[in-house]
């Protein structure tokens, strides 16, 4: 009777179970068991199997971390009315550190077992044992992370910080701050990865200058400098955050050098980033979580699929809710409500297989659940995968899981429409894009390896995109290095055109072959789209030719059915920019990016007015980079342009014509109007396509001076041209890829 009173003496001065009512600390006492301890004792050993929680009566207990090089850390100690083993009794699995007697103790032991059926009868055990998980947790990734940047840490130095940090939980979208928000704080990241992104304004896209991940620090530029916030930083996925207040931070980069030079190189590195040189790394520990669309997909298939894709890339997994029995969940816990402390187990363990593999693939249950949540919330991508024939609607589990109203959309999220083996080109996208928010969308052929080749190299950042100048003519060149790079084997994950650079994109984008581009071009060539004067109160040519001769090309088709995405460029002389074109009809973005001002009069949309886009940015390059990770392969076409003339002076424009109309006379002349306007539009950004051809990873000239720009009767000749010349450079970017794998 005495161990009794003294046991229940225990636990009602226990800081952990002083919460529970008179009757549940009855019940459990009865469930422990005594044990005495010696100096040295193991009760419980890192990275073992565990089924006990501890309560200490006396003693101390030493709590140990194994680090990843092999050292070990007192990283914290227990004494009379602690507990021990708290996460393992909860949700099952292996010891996440060594509990080891600091000196002679006693203990009382609960064993899995009984806990399990203490909590039938007294639920309210589970919260405090929950709460100092967590906390423990939280102090066990601090250790991890904050040595790297503030040094040896012992128990007395994580004390001390423990009283003055405080934490940040995020969920995946949540902002922790805001361009323009007062410096207040500096964050280390023990858990997830966060975005730093230049927001949204005056029309432009956000743009991302960085990602932040485990055991690095974010907002730190604005102590240092003593201004606001430069950028704002929002959440990726689920992450921890260790928040050191200003007075903290100064106090640290006085007694710590090294705080200081890691806050130095990070600011080098925001500065570089926010001059342009931007860092998107889709690799290493990347979770990617797969989100059914519509009902009776293919999930587990596709999952497969992409783990072989991935797999050539770097250590992949699949995960799912049949997995979590590999963290002592039995039958069923997929569907745990979503603060059941189970979760906090599964939470660490993802965190550790993102850790040991590049590739983690997620992959959500078919109804909406607790795990599915967890899953979302762990990824660094979402993907949607849909039936291309299905129901564009989102459905109730896509409602549940992804909701729409969010105070900042999530916009990093892929749709991947399946289509059936040998289906047609698709129809319809407009619909699945007009009724969610997705940052681009990709059409997968079931009986096409190389399409989940593609979706996977572009969730690894490693795309392949291909930009294609502006350049008349000379545009068939292009055809050629298709060609080239289809027999070298070098995919085409993503095509960015200008002007007749964007006809040939479409053309790829399209899925058609080597021979039914040269039929396209002929056709083309056949239709004569430049030709019709008309009176010149907007323009020296009537448009309508062209626009007819594309439409008769394209037909109905719309840039989002494509097989491969296609980003056609014209300039937007409403805004002064660039205008980028990404869903609606091919021909119409054709139209706009081959209007040469004042001699096709501009396609006018919502007011504003389009023209050829080589008026800003004739070589892509940059629009490419900035939509898919990877490579980009740029052809100019413009390269080595003669405008020399023999003639001395322009002669009378009807002498000139008189000239011409006599049948076999030939003299030197200077270029005609048409070749001028070409030539002079194309002179507009030429620093600006000399920058591009520099950022791209390979840059295709092919020698074409024997071609003028208006030469498209010699199409056959000037893609044999672009042929050759890519059949001499791309064998040593296969070489060197090769090399990167």
């Amino acid at each position: 009777m005495d161990e009794d009173r003294e046991l229940r003496a225990l636990l009602s001065a226990s800081a952990v179970f002083a919460t529970l009512d008179e009757a549940d600390r009855t019940r459990l006492a009865g469930a422990l068991r005594r044990e005495t301890a010696l100096p040295g004792h193991v009760l419980l050993r890192q990275g073992e199997a565990s089924a006990a929680l501890f309560v200490v009566a006396r003693g101390r207990l030493d709590v140990r971390l194994r680090r990843d090089d092999g050292s070990e850390a007192v990283i914290d100690t227990v004494g009379r009315g602690d507990v021990v083993g708290e996460l393992q009794i909860i949700v099952g699995g292996v010891a996440s550190a060594t509990v080891v007697a600091a000196d002679a103790a006693e203990v009382y032991r609960l064993q899995r077992d009984d806990f399990d059926r203490l909590c039938v009868a007294s639920p309210a055990l589970l919260e405090p044992l929950a709460r100092i998980a967590a906390r423990r947790l939280l102090r066990r990734q601090m250790l991890a992370v904050l040595p790297a940047l503030l040094g040896a840490l012992d128990d007395a130095d994580l004390t001390a910080l423990e009283r003055r940090v405080s934490w940040r939980t995020l969920r995946r979208g949540d902002v922790l701050f805001r361009k323009g928000d007062p410096g207040d704080a500096w964050y280390v990241v023990t858990s997830g990865r966060l975005a730093v992104v230049e927001p949204a304004r005056d029309g432009q896209p956000e743009r991302l200058l960085s990602e932040v991940g485990r055991g690095e620090g974010v907002g730190e530029m604005a102590l240092v400098t003593g201004q606001s916030r430069s950028a704002t930083v929002y959440a990726l996925r689920d992450a921890e955050l260790a928040r050191f207040p200003v007075e903290l931070v100064t106090e640290l980069m006085a007694a710590r050098p090294q705080v200081t030079h890691a806050m130095l190189r990070a600011l080098a590195l925001r500065v570089m980033q926010q001059g342009g040189v931007s860092r998107r790394d889709e690799g290493g520990g990347l979770a990617i979580a797969l989100v059914p669309a519509t009902p009776g997909v293919d999930l587990a298939g596709l999952a497969q699929r992409l783990l072989r894709a991935l797999g050539r890339l770097g250590s992949a997994r699949v995960v799912g809710s049949a997995q979590l029995h590999e963290v002592g969940l039995g039958q069923g816990a997929a569907d745990r409500p979503q603060l059941h402390p189970s979760w906090i187990r599964v939470g660490a363990w993802l965190d550790e297989q993102s850790a040991a593999h590049r590739f983690l693939v997620l992959v959500v249950d078919p109804v909406a659940n607790a795990w599915g949540l967890r899953a979302i919330g762990h990824a660094d991508r979402v993907i949607l995968v849909g039936d291309a024939l299905g129901d564009p609607s989102p459905g109730a589990l896509e409602q549940a899981l992804l909701p729409a109203a969010a105070e900042r959309p999530d916009a990093r999220r892929l749709l991947v429409l399946l289509h059936a083996s040998g289906a047609r080109a698709p129809t319809g996208t407009a619909r699945w894009l007009d009724a969610r928010t997705v940052e681009a969308h990709l059409h997968l052929r079931l009986d096409r390896d190389d399409d989940v080749d593609r979706l996977a190299r572009r969730l690894a950042g490693r795309g392949v995109a291909l930009a294609l100048s502006g350049g008349g003519a000379r545009c068939c060149a292009h055809i050629g290095v298709v060609r080239a790079m289809h027999e070298h084997g070098v995919p085409i994950d993503l095509l960015a055109g200008t002007s007749a650079g964007a006809m040939v994109g479409y053309l790829a984008a399209a899925g058609a072959s080597h021979q039914e581009m040269r039929h396209s071009v002929d056709r083309l060539a056949r239709a004569r789209p430049f030709k019709g004067y008309t009176l010149p109160l907007f323009s020296l040519l009537r448009g309508e030719r062209l626009s007819r001769a594309l439409h008769e090309q394209c037909g109905d088709t719309q840039l989002e059915d494509l097989w491969l995405p296609l980003v056609v460029v014209s300039s937007n002389l409403t805004q002064r920019s660039a205008h980028l074109h990404t869903r609606g009809p091919v021909w119409e973005a054709l139209r706009a990016s081959g209007s040469l001002p004042g001699l096709i009069e501009p396609v006018i949309r919502d007011g504003q007015l389009l023209v050829d886009g080589a008026l800003v940015d004739n070589l892509p390059v940059g629009v490419a980079r900035e939509r898919l990770a990877g490579h980009v392969i740029a052809v100019d076409v413009t390269a080595d342009l003669d405008v020399r003339t023999p003639a001395s002076a322009y002669p009378s424009p009807w002498l000139e014509l008189a000239a011409r109309l006599v049948r076999g006379r030939t003299r030197a002349t200077p270029p005609g109007m048409l070749e001028v306007m070409m030539h002079s539009l194309l002179l507009a950004s030429l620093a600006h396509t000399r920058r591009m051809r520099l950022e791209a990873d390979l840059c295709l000239r092919p020698d074409l001076s024997p071609f003028g720009l208006l030469a498209l009767r010699r199409h056959a000749e000037i893609i044999d041209a672009g042929y050759r010349h890519a059949q001499e450079h791309l064998p040593a970017l296969v070489q060197a890829a090769q090399c990167r794998s």
